[in-house]
């Protein structure tokens, strides 16, 4: 929470500064599709003309514009052929004289015949709605020449989602690992606005994710190829254990992964990760590639 905190104050002093400063580099796709109900490409067809109440949290002042898009590819989830997105607006601008801060880049707006690629969630009080699931919820494909190298990965990533205990299985390495980050991203953020208490992740499931994150070569994978929260010593610590896990960790930090390694191999099969509740995946058919 601390380093989400940083990071956001970064994003936001940053923009205070020049053009070149808005230029903040987005997660890995990867960590990005983690958290989503759907993932689709869509075009817009509709934007509301009366903005309503945010209500993303209690006490949300905020204004929201509802967005209704064509759904043209459904990479993630079961969303239909139409679905209406909440977009939070930018604030009103300061009274004359005022000090103002730029909040540009901490929003999202949508036009009429954009398309884009968006990872949404359902909003957490108004029916029928999604959300993006953070500020890089949102991929636009006119006039970003990587959207199709951006779309191939999330194609792969939310394969795994799609079918997860194949990617768990997986003869390939990479894929095994890709799977076993995405579910523990997932399973280790809470929806926003939920209260409720932790759920176990079914043993078998559990025993795959330990198994996985412990076969892991940490060193090279903590380069940070899938972003610093996917790299295996932080996906470890997102497991949040306790004493009564069985869990001591090292005074010596460098002695962190040997150890935690060696937690993860002796608890295989015996450890149920817990999971913040979510709405099921309603699985479909692979994408096509």
């Amino acid at each position: 929470m601390i380093r989400r905190l940083l990071a956001l104050m970064v994003l936001v002093c940053g923009m205070a500064g020049t053009a070149s400063a808005l230029m903040i580099a987005p997660p890995p796709p990867g960590q990005r599709i983690a958290t989503a109900q759907v993932v689709i490409v869509g075009k817009v067809t509709k934007v509301s003309e009366k903005a309503v109440a945010a209500e993303m949290f209690k006490g949300d002042g905020r204004q929201m514009s509802i967005v209704t898009l064509k759904v043209d590819q459904t990479l993630l989830g079961k969303p239909g052929k139409e679905i209406q997105v909440g977009l939070v607006l930018p604030p009103p601008p300061p009274p004359p004289g005022a000090p103002r801060l730029s909040s540009r880049g901490l929003f999202v707006q949508l036009v009429v015949d954009q398309e884009a690629l968006l990872m949404l969630q359902p909003h957490p009080t108004k029916k029928g709605v999604m959300v993006p699931t953070d500020f890089f919820g949102v991929i636009n494909k006119q006039g970003n020449p990587n959207f199709a190298n951006e779309l191939a990965e999330i194609k792969k990533s939310t394969q795994m989602l799609n079918n997860r205990m194949a990617g768990l299985k997986s003869k390939d390495a990479n894929e095994r690992f890709l799977t076993t980050a995405l579910l523990i991203t997932r399973y280790r953020t809470p929806m926003p606005g939920s209260t409720a208490a932790t759920e176990k992740v079914p043993l078998q499931e559990s025993k795959l994710i330990l198994e996985n994150l412990a076969e892991v070569d940490w060193k090279s994978a903590n380069e940070g190829r899938m972003g610093f929260a996917m790299t295996p010593q932080s996906l470890f610590f997102r497991l949040e254990l306790q004493p009564s896990d069985g869990w001591k960790q090292p005074t010596d930090f460098a002695k962190v992964p040997e150890a935690a390694k060696e937690w993860l191999k002796a608890n295989a099969g015996k450890y149920q990760l817990k999971a913040f509740p979510r709405p099921a995946l309603e699985s479909i058919a692979d994408p096509e590639p």
